[in-house]
């Protein structure tokens, strides 16, 4: 129950890093700044589709922890949801905090007032990083699993071989895990529970997501060097698949008639405001 409680405190950031994302690029898409969407600035698009790609990973990775709860039955499955369950708490659920804090700048000075909701999201955010162990709590466990549990190194070198070879910086990041397995150190132990985490969502990434994203996600997150830029086509697939479908590539506003930019810049507003309510 303890385990399924945990899983419970993931989920339940991830949903409110979900509703704080929904708040911040629907302001985007109606701020105007010097003549055009706040969307369509350059660098808040980048701020936004980082945003769009950290959830995507996590996204991914509770999927597949809940298929993991769902056939624990299965040992491999148990092992499974035993390792990344903790794991999972402690990335997600410390992860929120800067993130929802993120979502209210894009709103400015609005985003920090009571009139938004964004600020009690920021507040309830800590609630489950503490909640059913904190975050040393969970990376001992996770440490524990390593230490008691068989079987561990073979079960995450049999999920991490499925994708290798199909990018560099993951193979890299699973090169280190391993080497830092064979002894791992308490002292390490956040490290060790966060890259844990990392290569979870990796892998899944790798699996499901198309390649232009699943590899900015890897560069992402898992090259320690940053300072990488996601490309257009990139930034375009995220935005349009964080609000459901609508277009948001770049109107090219010299070419359509202005009453035809406005009423389409309404209807997207209708709608982006429809589905940002799916995330309560």
């Amino acid at each position: 129950m303890g385990g399924l409680t945990r899983f419970d405190c993931a989920l339940g950031s991830h949903g409110l890093m979900r509703r704080a994302f929904s708040v911040a690029i629907y302001h985007a898409h109606q701020r105007q700044v010097s003549g055009k969407p706040l969307l369509e600035q350059p660098m808040m698009r980048q701020v936004l589709s980082r945003m769009a790609l950290q959830l995507e990973g996590q996204t991914a990775m509770l999927f597949r922890l809940a298929h993991a709860w769902d056939r624990r039955s299965d040992a491999k499955e148990r092992l499974w949801a035993r390792l990344f369950t903790p794991a999972a708490k402690f990335a997600v659920c410390k992860g929120g905090i800067p993130f929802v804090a993120e979502a209210m700048e894009v709103l400015g000075g609005v985003g920090y007032c009571e009139e938004s909701e964004l600020p009690r999201l920021y507040r309830e955010m800590p609630v489950n990083s503490i909640w059913e162990g904190s975050g040393n709590v969970m990376c001992l466990d996770v440490l524990r699993v390593i230490s008691k549990q068989t079987g561990v190194d073979e079960m995450l070198s049999e999920a991490f071989s499925d994708v290798r070879g199909q990018d560099r910086h993951f193979d890299r990041a699973v090169r280190q895990l391993l080497q830092r397995l064979r002894k791992p150190s308490e002292a390490l132990g956040r490290d060790i529970t966060q890259q844990i985490f990392l290569l979870g969502c990796g892998t899944e990434m790798l699996q499901h997501a198309s390649p232009p994203v699943a590899q900015a996600w890897c560069q992402m997150m898992l090259d320690p060097r940053g300072g990488m830029l996601l490309s257009e086509r990139v930034q375009d697939a995220l935005l349009l698949r964080a609000t459901g479908g609508i277009t948001l590539i770049r109107c090219r506003m010299r070419l359509c008639h202005p009453a035809i930019c406005y009423a389409y810049r309404m209807a997207c507003t209708r709608q982006l405001s429809g589905c940002c309510s799916s995330y309560i």
